[in-house]
């Protein structure tokens, strides 16, 4: 045996890791792309794809990889184990070949298949020739350039007279001496054995040789069974010299990364030898070894060929994976099959040609590798120098690669200069071409991140027939396709020169395409994504001081006219009018009325107060009449009062009872004044008072009537009145418990002789308690529409109540304030602004889109928009406090007028604000209205009327993507197929320099998805506080739900998620284990989700989607929004919500009050409130041999309290964390854990 050692060859590329932790490093080459773009630019419909492959091996390995890569298409493989051969009709091959796209076979069965007629040429839309080294000379390629040399396969073997078995035992005689001689006497008994042993199985199991009968299988086995064979062990072996010397050259490798190949001529000779070199002492344990000798099928109609298909099917992945060190191969294993270069490769016979040496030793291309060919001593010497002349041969090839590499190296080591500039006049902005390369790069890394996909620029050259080259430029797919390629305009002598023209007129493109500013530089962070100036502005802005209508209406009183409203309270509980307290408010000039007030009396008494709308008064009331008023509204405030009223009746607001004026005189004469409680006891002391009692000794306190004592000095028994002021706040029992003013009146005995009895009965006298909340309602109407007439006017607001609710502040303690509204508007300003941007730029990639977005719709851009609009002026942030309000008089407030204090309000009041009248115009009119209110603080966002048409068209779309199969499963059919196309477009999918990624349409569908989901809330017109309405919009747009609703979407074994088009194997491996994942999981998840009381957050974060699997989700809503068109946008994107089961999981949220509240929040809500603060700290935890895991502890007051370990990612340690300290809490266990460490299981 001779060995010869390859030299270090350092110029080899390594290989292309396809599965270890560069999982962006899978791109396809430039001259595929280019391949694949001509042709799309001819226009190829794909029919049927057939891709061939000179050996079994390679088909199954190529449709492997096309059925991970493309899991849309339908694939199969067709190889001689389908029994090919035995499709004689035509029905059979339509049904084989029923909806598939893309075959994988080896040239003879196409050969066949087309011969006969059962395929047909105008069948094949693509050919794709794999290891076409000679494919001029491949029978099918003559078969299809001379069709007269088609001929027919001969169908039997000739007839030599010879019986079937003889033929048999004579073949295998000759392959037992052959085995003798090759391995030795050990081998040679195991090959029988064994061979007996399999012939023993086909008879039993019926399915092997197929072309022996029964009896021809009998008569074999009852031959070869009555032949004596030893006992068959390892001790005192007989082997043959040159298994000998193959045992010695293995003893000498010691590697702890060995990885080979032993080559040997027979089929038979590597199954014996695998199973030789498995057993013997000195190789079982160093060796893991595998036999590899292809899958032709007719090979296991013959007696002693013991390797099957089943046990060589694992053998190249566990080869790949490590798990096997050592293949012993026919030479089926020389080319094409992926399998990367090892330490040692043996030819145990030597090569059968120079092609097949030269193959072989492609296999040795490690770095340290040894190559050997075993050769008999007895061979003629000239076979060994022609093996080694050749290898000189390939050394001399190998060295003048090294020095044509040097000759190109020092060639680029030429200073070739490019002389290329870019002015901009306008800033002074230059960049030459040494530049570019850097300012390429840094706009690729600022675009947005995927950790699929590499955003370094890709370069690829051409040569010209004089040796010059020029250089192409390719970006990433988030890039707009019209920009995203770019050639060089010159041709140069070396790729650096190239490289460096080809980078400066890409971002030459860039610039002239607005995607770099006039600085040259990335839109990121600059001005270009602002449409006004954005100031820092403080949390507590110095506002103005809150609209005062009533300065307005003192100065109206010098008009000489006046308006009534009547104002009618009637019992919640009867239903019956008042008519006690049947009274009108006379005001200078018309104002809009509130709604209807409720007004909670006592503990269980509540009364409503309605309004009618202002009529004037006709004919104007004389002077003294007016006066009479005005002592009539002091009456009123006076009498549930101890404190005096001032000097001063010039109010705003005049209260009078709804009666004739000409009868105001003759009210005032009959209820005026007091008299004494005992001249009114002498007079009738079976009357009692009806009006307050006042006692003078109190500082004449108000109180109510109950009964007189007549023993001994005369008394009265009297009751307080309600303590409680503010009508209009409504309190449960529990607050009232908690409230002094709550209390039940106190009963008091007081002297008669130092009381007074009002003549105003005190159920007139009770209305003055109604005066503060009635003037306070009607002051924050009066604002809401005079901001509806001024700063809104034309937004068409109909419902005065929305724009009241809109801007008054939870600190005003009302009956309503904005934060509903608020939570509507954030999602109407969110949708608006996406689709403003979306539409306006059409050249921005989702990078620029979501910055600009935020710089937008962040709260200091709003805050500025309320100010610079004067909206300040009218959110109503005071408190209503009745115990210090005062009714506004005439003299005091035309005081006031220009001379009020500022106020200061946080800049989140403000911003609310803005969104809060957003969602009031969503509220009172839809989307239109909203748009309308949003357009009046951003001016820069005008309304959309209707969708910009698109650049693209639908002959675009992908031919791989079936748009009638897709609209069938989605429910929508699209008019512009494009769109869909690039809507299931990933990052990572280069070869479409047509199509960008969905990374656009998911920033659209993001807003599209809030909106939709926002609408359910406002149909169900239910009562849900704004904090619980944000959780659950939060929890169902959440990636987790989204990305399992999206692979439960299926129709007759569709599934979106298989038409994602992507390259590398990296993200098809994520794929297809998030799939496994939701597969094990979603029996449970499908329970909760229709059962469960909470939201299934630890079983999302177990199934740990990809993110592109909820993306798709986003960036098909988005494509329907548009392919619908700006007015059905929203139902067919609503529709498609509904189908995909979000919708109706959110009603059955909101209807049963699921729990979606996130375990972490939840744990530090309910320990934070009892027991202190909890700190959730996780980390990754790393360890040899095995994936790495997640630790997360759960702190509190400084001790661990809970460690949970072992997850697979960081939010499902967190939220198995959270939960067990909730379950511990909730059994009262807490406490024991919080004094020490507690580790959860």
């Amino acid at each position: 045996m001779d060995a010869m050692d390859e030299s270090p060859d350092h110029n080899l590329p390594s290989p292309v890791n396809l599965t270890g932790s560069d999982v962006a490093g899978y791109r396809p080459r430039g001259y595929q792309l280019e391949m694949l773009e001509a042709s799309q630019q001819q226009n190829i419909i794909v029919a049927l794809v057939w891709f061939l492959a000179p050996t079994v091996a390679l088909c199954l390995q190529q449709h492997e990889v096309i059925a991970s890569q493309i899991p849309s298409a339908k694939t199969r493989v067709l190889i001689g184990s389908d029994n090919v051969e035995r499709w004689t009709e035509q029905a059979i091959w339509n049904n084989a070949l029923k909806d598939i796209r893309v075959v994988c076979s080896t040239h003879a069965v196409l050969s066949d298949a087309l011969n006969h007629g059962f395929v047909r040429m105008s069948q094949l839309a693509l050919l794709v020739f794999d290891e076409a080294y000679d494919i001029h000379e491949d029978p099918y390629i003559e078969l299809i350039l001379d069709p007269s040399e088609r001929t027919v396969e001969a169908e039997n073997f000739v007839k030599t007279g010879k019986t079937f078995c003889g033929q048999q035992l004579e073949k295998f005689l000759e392959r037992s001496f052959h085995m003798y001689v090759e391995l030795g006497g050990w081998a040679v008994d195991y090959f029988i054995q064994a061979s007996i042993d399999q012939l023993r199985r086909s008879i039993e199991n019926d399915g092997s040789m197929t072309r022996l009968d029964r009896a021809e299988r009998v008569y074999l086995l009852e031959l070869l069974a009555s032949m004596p064979l030893p006992e068959n062990t390892m001790v005192n072996t007989h082997i043959s010299p040159k298994l000998e010397i193959l045992l010695s050259f293995l003893d000498k490798i010691d590697h702890p990364e060995f990885s080979g190949i032993i080559f040997a001529k027979r089929r038979s000779v590597v199954s014996v030898l695998t199973r030789f070199l498995s057993l013997h002492p000195a190789t079982m344990d160093r060796f893991r070894c595998a036999s590899y000798v292809g899958w032709s099928s007719s090979r296991n109609e013959s007696l002693g060929d013991l390797l099957t298909r089943d046990m060589q099917r694992d053998t190249l992945s566990e080869f790949k994976a490590g798990r096997k060190n050592l293949i012993v191969a026919t030479d089926v294993l020389e080319e094409g099959l992926d399998v990367s270069s090892c330490r040692l490769v043996i030819c145990y016979d030597k090569p059968a040609n120079v092609k097949s040496f030269v193959q072989r030793r492609g296999r040795a291309r490690h770095e340290h590798s040894t190559y050997a060919i075993m050769l008999s001593t007895e061979e003629d010497s000239l076979i060994l120098s022609q093996w080694r002349a050749l290898e000189e041969t390939m050394i001399k090839a190998y060295q003048q690669e090294e020095r044509q590499h040097r000759e190109a190296c020092e060639l680029e080591a030429t200073q070739e200069i490019v002389d290329e500039w870019l002015f901009v006049a306008s800033t002074s902005a230059r960049l030459s071409a040494d530049d570019a390369m850097q300012h390429l790069h840094h706009f690729c890394s600022l675009l947005p991140v995927d950790q699929y996909v590499d955003n370094r620029p890709m370069f690829s050259f051409e040569d010209d027939l004089s040796g010059l080259i020029r250089g192409t430029v390719t970006l990433p797919n988030s890039v707009h396709p019209a920009v995203r390629r770019t050639q060089g305009k010159s041709w140069w002598c070396t790729e650096i020169a190239a490289r460096k023209e080809a980078a400066f007129q890409a971002y030459k493109s860039l610039w002239e395409y607005g995607l770099a500013n006039d600085n040259l530089l990335p839109l990121t962070r600059k001005p270009e994504l602002r449409f006004t100036e954005d100031t820092p502005m403080p949390a507590l802005i110095e506002c103005s001081a809150q609209y005062d209508p009533y300065i307005d209406l003192a100065q109206d009183w010098v008009n000489h006219e006046l308006h009534e409203t009547s104002i009618t309270v009637s019992d919640n509980c009867t239903g019956v009018v008042n008519e006690d307290l049947l009274t009108s408010i006379v005001l200078p000039r018309w104002v809009p009325v509130p709604d209807p007030l409720t007004f909670f009396w006592e503990n269980e008494t509540s009364m409503t107060v309605t309004f009618r709308p202002s009529q004037p008064i006709s004919p104007m009331p004389t002077a003294e009449i007016i006066q009479h008023m005005r002592t009539i509204t002091a009456m009123y405030l006076q009498a549930p009062s101890s404190r005096l009223q001032g000097a001063g009746r010039d109010y705003v607001a005049l209260f009078v009872p709804n009666i004739p004026v000409e009868q105001l005189g003759a009210w005032i004469q009959r209820y005026e004044g007091t008299e004494k409680a005992v001249d009114l006891y002498a007079r009738d002391n079976d009357i009692s008072p009806v009006g307050i009692i006042r006692d003078t000794a109190k500082y004449s306190e108000p109180r109510l009537f109950r009964m007189w004592h007549e023993t001994g000095t005369l008394e009265i028994e009297c009751r307080s009145l309600p303590k409680r002021r503010n009508l209009l706040q409504y309190r449960n029992p529990s607050q009232m418990a908690d409230e002094s003013e709550e209390a039940p009146p106190k009963i008091h005995i007081i002297p008669a002789a130092g009381c007074t009895v009002d003549k105003l009965p005190w159920k007139k006298s009770m209305f003055g308690l109604c005066i503060s909340a009635i003037l306070d309602r009607f002051e924050a109407t009066i604002v809401a529409h005079r901001l509806n007439e001024t700063i809104l006017k034309g937004a068409g607001i109909q419902d005065l109540s929305h724009v009241l609710t809109a801007i008054t502040t939870p600190l005003a303690q009302a009956t309503t304030h904005y934060q509903l509204y608020e939570f509507f508007g954030d999602s109407v300003l969110k949708f608006t602004v996406s689709c403003k941007l979306f539409f306006s730029q059409p050249t921005w990639h989702e990078g620029y889109l979501s910055e600009s977005r935020d710089k937008l719709i962040k709260n200091e851009r709003l805050a500025r928009a309320a100010l610079d609009t004067g909206l300040d002026q009218f959110i109503l942030n005071d408190r209503f406090t009745p115990r210090k309000w005062h009714a506004p008089l005439i003299s005091t407030k035309s005081a006031l007028a220009g001379t009020q204090p500022k106020r200061k309000l946080s800049m989140k009041v403000l911003a609310d604000v803005v969104e809060a009248l957003i969602g009031a115009g969503y509220m009172d009119g839809g989307m239109r209205r909203a748009q309308a209110c949003l357009h009046r603080f951003l001016p820069e966002i005008d309304i959309q009327e209707g969708i910009p048409p698109r650049e693209q068209a639908s002959d675009l779309a992908s031919n791989l993507l079936d748009p009638e199969l897709i609209g069938s499963l989605i429910g929508y059919n699209f008019q512009d197929a494009s769109l869909l196309t690039e809507a299931l477009t990933h990052s990572s999918c280069e070869h479409d320099m047509r199509t960008q990624s969905y990374q656009r349409l998911e920033f659209l569908g993001d807003a599209v998805l809030d909106m939709v989901v926002v609408s359910v809330f406002a149909e169900l017109n239910q009562k849900i506080p704004e904090g619980k309405m944000t959780l659950i919009k939060h929890s169902v747009v959440n990636a987790g739900l989204l990305a399992f609703l999206c692979m439960e979407m299926t129709l007759d074994d569709i599934s979106l998620w298989k038409f994602l088009r992507f390259n590398g194997p990296a993200i098809g491996a994520a794929r297809d284990a998030s799939v496994a994942r939701h597969q094990e999981l979603r029996e449970e998840i499908l329970h909760e989700l229709k059962y469960g009381s909470k939201y299934p957050w630890e079983l999302f974060s177990r199934v740990r989607p990809d993110k592109f699997m909820s993306d798709i989700v986003e960036s098909t809503l988005g494509a329907i929004f548009i392919d619908s068109g700006a007015d059905m946008g929203l139902a067919h994107c609503t529709a498609f919500v509904e189908r995909l089961g979000l919708l109706s999981y959110v009603r059955r949220v909101i209807a049963e009050n699921v729990d979606v509240q996130h375990p972490r929040n939840k744990a530090q809500d309910v320990l934070g409130k009892t027991v202190g603060q909890l700190v959730f700290k996780s980390r990754r935890v790393e360890a040899k041999g095995v994936a790495a895991t997640y630790r997360c502890t759960a702190t509190m007051n400084k001790n661990e309290v809970a460690i949970i370990e072992g997850c697979a990612s960081a939010d499902e340690a967190e939220i198995k964390t959270a939960l067990w300290v909730i379950e511990k809490f909730h059994a009262q266990q807490f406490a024991e854990s919080a004094a020490g460490l507690v580790n959860a299981p």
